[in-house]
């Protein structure tokens, strides 16, 4: 699903993203909500990235509150490779933040459009190729998810992919 996010884009930078597994639920700018056997998944873009929640159906608080975002002192700096124990699940995170030309950033941006059915993306206005994409699928008795963020003023993609499995 793409959507247009009702707010400007700011001109912040793959830089100044951070990661959180402790950030409380932040307030969306568009929300969607996907069930995968015993998950329920709620991918949230927030005005400065995304924040993916996972419940198991027999839970009522999640599993797991991933955030991805610039909110400076609230987040660590993004981590190239992280993991935690969740009560019998394990998460990975890993990221990666890459430049490209031209050319190959606006073919990038435009291939996260067909990805989107896989999950959710928002356009902010004002600013061509200024997005963020979360996809989300089934993987090994858990589930696996990519996002990504685009920053057009340098060409620089933020790419995060994260996995939740039981151990």
């Amino acid at each position: 699903m793409f959507v247009d996010l009702p707010v400007s884009y700011c001109d912040t930078g793959a830089d100044e993203l951070g990661w959180s597994m402790d950030l409380g639920p932040q307030r969306p700018l568009a929300t969607r909500r996907l069930a995968f056997g015993p998950f329920r998944v709620d991918l949230r873009l927030l005005g400065a990235s995304h924040q993916l929640a996972v419940w198991l159906s027999d839970r009522t608080a999640p599993l797991c509150l991933e955030t991805v975002a610039c909110v400076p002192g609230r987040t660590v700096p993004l981590p190239r490779a992280a993991a935690r124990d969740l009560g019998g699940w394990r998460y990975t995170f890993a990221s990666v933040i890459r430049s490209h030309t031209v050319g190959e950033f606006s073919r990038r941006v435009s291939q996260l459009e067909a990805r989107a059915t896989l999950g959710l993306a928002g356009r902010y206005p004002g600013l061509p190729g200024a997005v963020t994409a979360v996809a989300v699928l089934p993987w090994r008795s858990g589930l696996r998810w990519t996002t990504w963020h685009t920053y057009p003023q340098n060409r620089h993609i933020a790419t995060t992919l994260s996995s939740l499995r039981p151990t």
